[in-house]
């Protein structure tokens, strides 16, 4: 099955980084390693991680009309920074690999299943 990882960070850390920290490489390299075991292991579907959140939009219906604002919310104290599409055997497997991240780097991991190949949805 089919799982979302998405991983959230603090806004301030995001605005802060210093991309040329040992800390920040060392976060890279876990990465690079487990996005490498899941590549050979056969569960990595895809992963990204994603822009500046000042580059987002967000769209929503209002009053008939379609209108984009700023960001993602502007109440945001933790902003999506990356995602990671897994095909795992069980629901547990899959939160084991979200807790691996948790664990080294800090950030908020969200484990969701996606639709297409649950029992009961046709593909």
């Amino acid at each position: 099955m089919k799982y979302m990882l998405l991983a959230y960070t603090s806004q301030v850390s995001w605005a802060e980084v210093d991309v040329t920290s040992a800390e920040f490489q060392a976060v890279c390299q876990f990465y690079a390693d487990l996005g490498k075991e899941l590549t050979e292991s056969g569960e990595l579907v895809l992963t990204e991680g994603l822009a500046d959140p000042s580059l987002t939009r967000t769209l929503r219906k209002r009053e008939g009309d379609v209108a984009a604002s700023d960001g993602p919310y502007a109440e945001a104290k933790e902003v999506l920074v990356s995602f990671a599409i897994v095909d795992c055997d069980s629901h547990d497997r899959a939160m084991a690999i979200a807790a691996r991240v948790v664990d080294a780097v800090g950030d908020t991991v969200e484990v969701r299943p996606i639709m297409s190949g649950m029992p009961g949805i046709q593909e």
